[in-house]
Parts: C-alpha cells; sequence; structure tokens
C-alpha cells in the first residue's frame, strides 16, 4: 500500500478544508515546496497534491508550483483540480505526473471520459456524499450509478479510483471502511481510499482491506500520524 501525503493548494498556500467547504480553512504554509522538502526529508515517498482553487474555477491554477513539486518528489505523485481537458492532462503529463485524477468532466460528460483510454495515467475521482457521485468541488450531484461509472472506467482503461467520503473528509472521524469495501467488490481497479483517516490504525486496517493507496491529509498536520509511523505500513 502507498500512504499518499495530501497538500491541498490554496492561494499559494497548504491549507486542509472541513468537508470540502471553501470557508472552512486552515492555513499550514506559505511555502509548499519546502513543506513538500521537510516531508521528504523525514520519509515521505508518495503524494496527492490538489489544486483548490483549480477545483472551485475549472482549471489549474497553481501549475507552476505544482511543476517545483514534483522536482523534489522521487515516488508516486498524483493531482488533481479543474483538469478538464487534454491540454492539461498533457502539461501534467509532461511534468511527469503519475496519476493525473479526473473527476467533474469524466463524470458529466460521456464522450470525454471515453477518450481517456488514450492515456495511461488517469485517476477517476469519485467523491461520494451518501453513496452519490459529486461534482464541480463537491457542489453538484452526478445523476450517473456508480457501479456503471466503474465499469465503465475499467473498459476506458482508467488507472486507478480515488474514493473520497465527502462526510468524512477533513473530519478525522475514521474511513468508511463499508463504503470502501463496497467499492471494491463492484472493481478491479486499484482503489485509493480518502477521507476520515485519523490514527495509524486507520492506516493498518486499511492496508489489511488491500487498497493500494490511502490519503493521510490532516492526521498528519495535526499530528495524529507521523510519516514514520505511517511509512510503516508502506509497501
Amino acid at each position: 500500500m502507498k500512504p499518499l501525503f495530501a497538500m491541498d493548494l490554496m492561494g499559494g498556500r497548504t491549507v486542509r478544508l472541513r468537508k470540502g467547504n471553501f470557508e472552512e480553512v486552515t492555513v499550514y504554509s506559505d511555502d509548499p515546496p519546502a513543506m513538500i522538502e521537510e516531508m521528504v526529508r523525514r520519509g515521505a515517498r508518495d503524494f496527492h497534491i490538489i489544486d483548490l482553487d483549480g477545483a472551485r474555477g475549472g482549471e489549474p491554477v497553481h501549475g507552476d508550483i505544482i511543476k517545483k513539486i514534483r522536482t523534489l518528489v522521487k515516488g508516486y505523485m498524483e493531482v488533481g483540480g479543474g483538469i478538464r481537458t487534454d491540454d492539461t492532462i498533457k502539461y501534467y503529463s509532461d511534468l511527469g505526473i503519475d496519476g493525473i485524477i479526473i473527476g467533474t468532466r469524466a463524470l458529466e460528460d460521456e464522450d470525454f471520459f471515453e477518450s481517456l483510454s488514450r492515456f495511461g495515467n488517469i485517476v477517476l475521482g469519485l467523491d461520494l456524499l451518501q453513496g452519490k457521485p459529486m461534482a464541480r468541488g463537491w457542489k453538484s450531484a452526478v445523476d450517473r450509478d456508480v457501479s456503471a461509472i466503474l465499469t465503465a472506467a475499467e473498459r476506458i482503461g482508467i488507472m486507478a479510483v480515488l474514493c473520497t467520503s465527502i462526510e468524512r473528509d477533513g473530519m478525522l472521524t475514521g474511513p468508511d471502511f463499508e463504503g470502501l469495501k463496497a467499492i471494491s467488490d463492484m472493481t478491479r481497479l486499484p482503489v485509493i481510499a480518502s477521507g476520515g483517516v485519523s490514527k495509524i490504525e486507520d492506516v493498518r486496517r486499511l492496508k489489511e482491506a488491500d487498497v493500494w493507496a490511502t490519503i493521510i491529509g490532516k492526521a498528519f498536520y495535526e499530528g495524529f500520524i507521523s510519516i514514520e509511523e505511517a511509512m510503516g505500513y508502506a509497501d
């Protein structure tokens, strides 16, 4: 399993939101690359970077910062937020981004979703609120069946599915183990678990659940899980 250390970018800073609410922001650093450099020094290897302003506005805002972060990260790195065009996919691919997270347009535009078969590094962002897929920075519901989405993702050749429990994101209430099992039972795609990780026991249980990777965000920033502890469960 890959522990993916999360970094959310907003206004050029490292932040975390509560349940995706842009009005409930905690700032952790004014210099995201310097923070990444320190995390790597302590043993972090793989990262999950989200351009929150991009997610809200529909196009990337923090491309330059992400480019600098890529030079510091030697392991797996995935990026999301406002990725809705082939040009943006190409831009991040050219930077060497391993996983390019696409949610909104893939869920809303079936032709675009089908066209993603041309790429080999697409991560489907499946953000769930009470079991229903959400889009546009978690602001609008998508009228599609989760099982049908996953079936199409397999056929298209999506690399992995990032499953986020919106209710648990940034809440430190523990992952949605039941929901993750349901997703895993629906698909053969590698599953990335996101939302709710609050203690090292959660990381252990997720590894035992055989998820491909798990996002560690607020629990790290608030000091509940150390990099050293999390890396003890890395493959």
